[in-house]
């Protein structure tokens, strides 16, 4: 995918900006934010070149000729600074922040704007947030700041408040379900289906796609745990064998679907909708506040996997699946 291409949910929130991109006036902050999987970045870097082009159409589509285009096409234009942590899973520190200050001071290059991207936002620990709020105070003339966050609500509200933001959590459902069914390898596949485990982010939805099976082998092994068929340390290194990030996902999906049956007593409120028979009638066995508790529990090792190095992922899995066969009543 070429970072100009639109993804055809975006047309409604690109063509929003276009009048104040044509005009020149854009707003000095920007704030994208969404779930995982609808594409966000893809968004900001088709924004980038429209604004750092030379010679954009009036859609903001760059004529990738320029010098400016072939820069971005190299990842040296000295306009745009791409701000992120240093290594995945650690934060954005306030040095990092600091260092903007002296980027935005700088005269354009090629004399249009400066642009940085910041993702994700929610990365930035709180000396680094304090920070980026006293830029947005002050902003500095001719610069855009775009943020994606996948976790708007962990940002400071001051921070939020003084950017323009983009919702890429409704897209138009019939127009991301046609470009699904258009990627889609298998003419079988459920397009609804996907969509509806990935929060309706449609580029999730297609890796998803790939990852239907192991789902399957993973809620399996979960059934083999409850029903004791199958020795808590065996079902951890099945789940570890399909990948623990990908696993933790999966038993949290069906936790939330199980709170909902209970909450509701409506089947069709469950997301996994292929599984919805098994989940409601194991429904029976966890009392709904420990279900919340497993909830907590797996919520809290996803982040720890996410932001530890050490942590051990056997040691996680085999936690998850023991505390599972504990809270059943």
């Amino acid at each position: 995918m070429h970072p100009t291409d639109l993804l055809p949910w975006h047309s409604p929130l690109w063509d929003t900006l276009q009048p104040a991109r044509r005009a020149q006036r854009m707003p000095h902050a920007l704030l994208l934010s969404g779930v995982r999987g609808m594409g966000k970045l893809q968004f900001a870097q088709r924004l980038i070149w429209a604004l750092l082009c030379e010679q954009p159409d009036a859609d903001g589509v760059p004529c990738e000729h320029c010098k400016a285009c072939h820069l971005l096409h190299a990842d040296t234009h000295p306009d745009f600074l791409n701000l992120t942590p240093e290594a995945e899973g650690k934060a954005i520190k306030v040095d990092q922040i600091r260092a903007l200050q002296g980027f935005t001071s700088l005269t354009a290059n090629y004399g249009r704007h400066h642009v940085i991207l910041l993702h994700p936002a929610e990365a930035m620990n709180v000396n680094a947030a304090n920070s980026l709020l006293k830029l947005l105070e002050e902003p500095p003339p001719d610069t855009l700041l775009i943020l994606l966050s996948h976790q708007p609500q962990a940002l400071l509200p001051t921070i939020r408040s003084r950017c323009q933001q983009l919702d890429f959590n409704r897209p138009d459902l019939q127009v991301s379900r046609a470009w699904l069914m258009a990627q889609l390898p298998d003419a079988s596949a459920h397009p609804d289906l996907l969509l509806n485990l990935q929060a309706q982010a449609p580029l999730a939805a297609l890796r998803m796609a790939s990852q239907m099976q192991q789902r399957r082998q993973a809620f399996e092994a979960w059934q083999a745990l409850l029903d004791r068929r199958q020795d808590p340390l065996e079902v951890a290194a099945i789940w570890l064998e399909l990948g623990c990030a990908n696993s933790l996902e999966w038993l949290l999906s069906w936790t939330m679907d199980l709170l909902r049956y209970h909450s509701t007593q409506d089947a069709n409120t469950l997301q996994n909708t292929d599984l919805q028979a098994t989940l409601c009638s194991v429904s029976w066995r966890f009392r709904p506040r420990l279900l919340f508790s497993l909830l907590q529990e797996q919520q809290q090792h996803r982040q720890l996997l996410l932001r530890s190095t050490s942590v051990k992922p056997q040691s996680l899995l085999e936690d998850v699946a023991l505390s599972w066969l504990e809270k059943i009543t």
